[in-house]
């Protein structure tokens, strides 16, 4: 049943992230970015290794006992047989845990960060009379037969007297890599690679963990986001010291969890505010030539134009905004918030063909309005006014392209 669970969550997973479906209403990862997120982890209860094996030699009751019922070598034989179904059943760990890190784009498809993680992992049945006890006081009588009746009846009872314990507390330091796959994007999948090295805290002993995700955010905005990952981790206890008493916590344990969370999306590149200083001077220095040439009726009607090409917004040939391009419309929604109030909005997006002999492409009209619609998403997003704010496309045939760039975008404000 647990393996059907699996299965079904990383093919959910793996269709999600491989989904064509995009809608541009937000910025999402990219180089220059700070991401700071916290995330929850639930184990899927595929554990294993030598901690698993560890907790069920410690379950099982003691193997003098199990000679001692009685003297028959099949009535042994059936009563191990029993003990160790019912232990098996018993034993059934689960892990649970957090993580809270950042991670900082050093490109536009990898970033790396630093994490503290913290895994527990809870036993549903633990031992809580130690063995050693059980077999001092079975040695008390001095009757032989009431000796091996005790050491059986109290082995016996300490079955029924298993509680669900953590028996395992370990915090990291973890090294992350992350490897995106759709940068700039409302929904970021990605892979994340990384180790970690920490302390146990229950019973003692360093800590290495390494792990490998699968996993995806939904930017709902510029700023906030979701996430979700599949992670399957091995952790390993080294530098173990037998405790003077206790249970002995060594070994390591695998195990494949499901970790949900949130988080928050900051934008640290230099290059921003250059931008957001420059952009609005360059364009007005492009349009005053243009407004210059404009007759007397026209002056009159005080029209305005941005203009850019569009390698200066989007990531070509696709309609998605980069993070340059986001700049730039931001600094364009400050100056008509705060300079052009009194004028509407016109976004027209040119497309050009993408063979020269062609006249025209009449089959770009519905890339062209595409990216219209994004423009105005974001300067939406912005504050600007949406009933300001007039979606057009214009094919290649009425404008005329002087570079190798397929689109030329304007904004042209008018007054109501």
């Amino acid at each position: 049943m647990q393996k059907w669970k699996q299965k079904l969550i990383l093919i959910s997973l793996v269709v999600v992230t491989l989904s064509p479906a995009q809608r541009l209403f937000s910025q999402g990862f990219d180089k220059g970015n700070l991401i700071f997120y916290g995330m929850g982890t639930g184990g899927l209860g595929n554990n294993s290794g030598s901690i698993q094996k560890a907790v069920y030699n410690y379950n099982f009751p003691n193997y003098l006992a199990l000679n001692t019922i009685s003297s028959n070598t099949s009535d042994r034989v059936l009563n191990y047989l029993i003990y160790q179904e019912i232990t098996e059943a018993r034993t059934r760990l689960s892990s649970r845990g957090g993580e809270v890190g950042f991670e900082y784009g050093l490109f536009k498809y990898f970033g790396i960060g630093l994490a503290v993680t913290n895994q527990v992992i809870t036993a549903a049945h633990f031992r809580t009379v130690d063995t050693r006890l059980i077999t001092l006081l079975a040695l008390q009588p001095i009757n032989v037969s009431t000796q091996f009746s005790l050491l059986s009846f109290t082995d016996l009872v300490q079955v029924y007297l298993q509680r669900t314990r953590e028996f395992y507390n370990a915090g990291t330091a973890d090294l992350n890599l992350f490897f995106h796959l759709n940068p700039n994007s409302p929904f970021d999948p990605y892979i994340r690679i990384g180790g970690g090295a920490g302390s146990e805290r229950l019973y003692g002993g360093n800590v290495n963990r390494v792990f490998g995700s699968l996993g995806f955010r939904y930017h709902f905005n510029d700023r906030f986001f979701i996430s979700s990952e599949v992670e399957h981790a091995n952790t390993y206890i080294v530098n173990y010291k037998v405790p003077s008493s206790g249970y002995r916590n060594r070994g390591n344990y695998e195990e494949t969890a499901v970790k949900f969370g949130i988080g928050l999306n900051f934008s640290l590149s230099k290059k921003d505010n250059l931008v957001l200083d420059e952009a609005p001077k360059k364009v007005m220095d492009t349009a005053t030539s243009d407004v210059n040439t404009k007759s007397n009726e026209n002056l009159e009607s005080k029209l305005e134009r941005f203009v850019f090409f569009a390698s200066e917004i989007f990531d070509l040939p696709s309609s998605r905004i980069h993070l340059e391009g986001r700049a730039r419309l931001d600094a364009i929604a400050r100056s008509l918030e705060n300079e052009y109030k009194e004028y509407d909005i016109l976004v027209i997006t040119y497309t050009s063909p993408y063979k020269e002999d062609l006249p025209g492409n009449y089959e770009n009209y519905d890339l062209g309005f595409e990216r219209s619609q994004a423009i105005s998403r974001v300067l939406r997003e912005k504050g600007v006014n949406p009933r300001r704010i007039i979606d057009s496309t214009q094919g290649s045939a009425l404008y005329t392209v002087e570079s190798k760039e397929k689109v030329v975008i304007e904004l042209r404000k008018k007054v109501k």
